[in-house]
């Protein structure tokens, strides 16, 4: 086996081990979105949520890549916009 069969069988299996990894994470958000559309406190949860919220984003702001950084900031934004609407759907609703 060559260097370069090497390189592109172990190319090969990270892609294959990151589409795993999409499918898992996918799979997690629709769930935790079930979750917070059907929890019973929106209201709570939003609160609880405000207080986690800099510290979770604290904890991984210097210790991984600027990617990981910005991927993890758009999923906190969007997991944040989802809690606040159905909160502010379950008062007007």
């Amino acid at each position: 086996m060559t260097d370069t069969d090497q390189i592109l069988g172990r190319l090969q299996a990270c892609e294959a081990a990151l589409d795993a990894q999409r499918g898992y994470i996918k799979a997690l958000e629709y769930g935790l979105r079930v979750l917070v559309v059907t929890h019973p406190a929106p209201g709570r949860l939003g609160t609880a949520w405000k207080h986690l919220l800099p510290g979770i984003a604290d904890t991984h702001v210097a210790a991984d890549s600027a990617l990981f950084t910005a991927a993890f900031q758009q999923a906190l934004a969007g997991l944040s916009e989802q809690i606040a609407l159905a909160a502010s759907s379950r008062e007007t609703g």
